[in-house]
């Protein structure tokens, strides 16, 4: 322990000497991150959010549940509980699925190992990041975000197929939630508000962690030092990985913006993988959860991660040349907000923040219902 604080202590100065040094840069990385947040987290992940908190908080669910494990129990010996949970996983995105384990949990419909087991199929990238943001945002074809889709899904489900075999030697537990809860909707409300405000938070600051690491030519050296040890794939490819893996978007917009297969596959890998972000938002959503409980969680985004990426090299094959042609030569775009999606955005986020406050004095834990 005491090794580890003396790494701690000198990193936290030398970051604070950083952050006194470069301000500019950074104050521009949290201003890209906020943009970030208005053009793409904010609008993907919010509806879907409370769509997912409702659907937990309800009859639905149960239904859902049942209705999805049917097929998923064929092909990979997915739980009955588990069905919803699963499917809106890849219909709302990252953290949807985890904040619904994490509510399941906390009703105790699940027990702990369930819960670790079952993140490593319930953590994946949702339809609208993937094929309007990556793949028509930033490869400039619809074709290319659906190819990472399917390269995800079928990923998912070998890694699920594995993560079932544990789950399958768990004991299911009774419910105890009010399925009848008339509060439903606003409660999913709560607790998307949240969730997002906490998801938006992580997007802002590593962010300005990737533009102090740029703004100090520490990211860049590193990238040039890998560059030379590949030098096929080069120091840009490596900047997108290194960039990708602290923060999925920023990397994702690299990855693209090297118009190669490499780079395509380095998108398959990094959406799945899911950044260094992400991990620490699941990571959030279960403070009881041990440590080690998460270790399969972590392993589990290597090998998700490695898969999806050499099916999206095999995918890029099958995209039209011509579409490729077409998004080289208007190049690939990278998030941006007007000045009025700066306000809007602003106005949601204190909106949230307003609607949590009467909540922690009358009605208790927002998360349980998240």
């Amino acid at each position: 322990m005491k090794q580890i604080r003396w790494f701690w202590a000198p990193l936290a100065m030398m970051t604070a000497a950083g952050l006194l040094w470069k301000t500019q840069e950074v104050s521009d990385g949290v201003r890209e991150g906020l943009a970030r947040c208005a053009a793409v987290v904010i609008p993907s992940l919010f509806p879907f959010m409370i769509l997912a908190g409702l659907i937990s908080a309800s009859r639905v669910g149960t239904v859902l549940s049942r209705w999805i494990a049917r097929p998923a129990g064929w092909l990979i010996g997915l739980p009955d509980s588990l069905g919803a949970v699963f499917l809106m996983s890849f219909v709302g995105g990252y953290p949807v699925g985890a904040r619904m384990l994490a509510s399941m949990l906390e009703r105790r419909e699940i027990d702990r190992d369930t819960a670790a087991a079952a993140l490593c199929l319930c953590v994946n990238a949702g339809p609208s990041f993937l094929i309007s943001a990556v793949g028509a945002g930033m490869f400039g074809s619809r074709r290319a975000g659906a190819f990472l889709l399917i390269a995800q899904v079928c990923s998912a489900l070998v890694v699920g197929r594995f993560a079932c075999c544990t789950l399958r030697r768990t004991h299911p537990m009774t419910l105890t939630a009010d399925r009848s809860n008339s509060n439903g909707f606003v409660h999913a409300v709560q607790g998307a508000s949240a969730g997002i405000l906490g998801i938006c938070a992580f997007v802002v600051a590593f962010s300005a962690i990737i533009a102090l690491l740029n703004a100090l030519g520490i990211l860049q050296a590193v990238a040039r030092m890998l560059g030379a040890f590949f030098p096929s794939l080069g120091a840009s490819f490596f900047s997108a990985w290194i960039t990708g893996l602290l923060e999925v978007t920023s990397g994702c917009t690299l990855a693209a913006s090297l118009h190669t297969r490499a780079g395509f596959a380095l998108c398959g890998f990094l959406v799945s993988f899911s950044s260094l972000s992400i991990l620490l938002q699941v990571k959030a959503c279960f403070p009881d959860l041990p440590r080690f409980c998460l270790r399969p969680f972590y392993l589990s985004r290597l090998v998700h991660g490695s898969l999806t990426a050499l099916l999206s090299w095999l995918f890029w094959g099958l995209l039209p040349p011509e579409e490729l042609a077409a998004a080289i030569i208007q190049g690939t775009p990278i998030p941006h907000a007007a000045p009025n999606m700066f306000i809007s955005s602003a106005c949601l986020i204190a909106m949230c923040s307003i609607l949590l406050l009467p909540n922690r004095k009358n009605t208790g834990n927002v998360n349980n219902y998240a």
